[in-house]
């Protein structure tokens, strides 16, 4: 019987501590060399002034420096992410893209079943993010909570800037900065990556995918959605694993980031109450318990088509 590893590119050819060790140094050199490139190409671009060039990413944020977040958030995942993980694979692992991107594993129908299932997750995990949102501390750890709060209500600032567009177009750019980039480039980096080395070390995929998805989670420095995040980290690793195709979490990936951004466009054209920073409110619990069964539903249906490919 064969098993899922077999669709994955695992490296055990080389000694995988040097190969995991190797590849953190680079991410984090290339993520900083990316981020460097897109803040001067966004100044550069936006003819933003000398003085004013560092004040622009910092709240409060004025509406027209929109454009220039949104630009340097786009190059430097363009180049710290997606071009620096391409460079790794073909480079430095001396791999095949066709073994991430595998065509033969990839339907049109199992998109949808994968689309669906995340869309059922993210109504049970509104429950999650509302917890974490309003977790409290004790007194000896109020200096965390402090800080951990200050840096919320830095994002909260720079999500109502990022949720509030004034036409289509705007919109559609924001659905590749915050939508289609990360999801690419997130998930190869994590899953395609970190995952698969994380396994060759551990020998176990549930430890791989679960170690993974706490870094995805922690990575995003955002401790009051660190736990959805880890959530949603674990489900895009399990859809990868059982696949062997990149190309389902990303799906998954942008399917979250996706609909928030066109639930932030559309939201304020039907309803003036329409508030950008609450869309995460909590679903009842009876509907978040729908989703779940749901998603699981789905995930069920997934998994057994992709191990009868496996073995068919």
């Amino acid at each position: 019987m064969n098993s899922f590893e077999d669709n994955l590119p695992l490296k055990h050819n080389k000694n995988p501590w040097v190969s995991l060790i190797t590849f953190v140094l680079l991410f984090i050199a290339a993520n900083v060399l990316g981020q460097l490139i897109g803040v001067v190409a966004a100044i550069l671009v936006a003819q933003v002034p000398l003085a004013e060039a560092m004040t622009v990413f910092e709240p409060p944020y004025a509406n027209d420096t929109k454009a220039v977040i949104y630009t340097a958030q786009g190059i430097s995942h363009l180049l710290g992410f997606t071009g620096f993980a391409l460079f790794f694979i073909k480079v430095v692992d001396d791999q095949r893209l066709t073994m991430y991107f595998n065509r033969k594993r990839f339907t049109a129908k199992q998109a949808l079943v994968v689309a669906a299932l995340t869309f059922c997750f993210m109504i049970f995990n509104s429950v999650v993010i509302d917890w974490n949102m309003n977790i409290e501390f004790p007194d000896f750890m109020r200096g965390f909570e402090n800080w951990a709060r200050n840096m919320e209500d830095q994002l909260m600032e720079l999500t109502k800037l990022l949720s509030t567009y004034d036409s289509f177009g705007e919109m559609l750019l924001a659905l590749i900065v915050i939508g289609v980039l990360p999801a690419v480039g997130e998930e190869l980096i994590f899953r395609g990556l970190l995952q698969n080395k994380l396994q060759v070390i551990a020998k176990n995929p549930h430890v791989a995918i679960w170690v993974t998805a706490i870094i995805f989670g922690a990575f995003h420095m955002q401790f009051y959605g660190v736990v959805p995040r880890i959530l949603l980290g674990a489900l895009f690793g399990y859809i990868y694993y059982y696949s062997g195709n990149i190309w389902y979490a990303v799906i998954a990936h942008f399917v979250n980031n996706g609909l928030a951004v066109i639930a932030a466009y559309v939201g304020p054209r039907v309803s003036e109450d329409w508030d950008a920073t609450e869309m995460d409110t909590a679903m009842p619990v009876y509907v978040s318990l729908v989703g779940l069964v749901a998603c699981i539903y789905l995930f069920r249906f997934f998994y057994q088509y992709m191990q009868k490919q496996l073995n068919g």
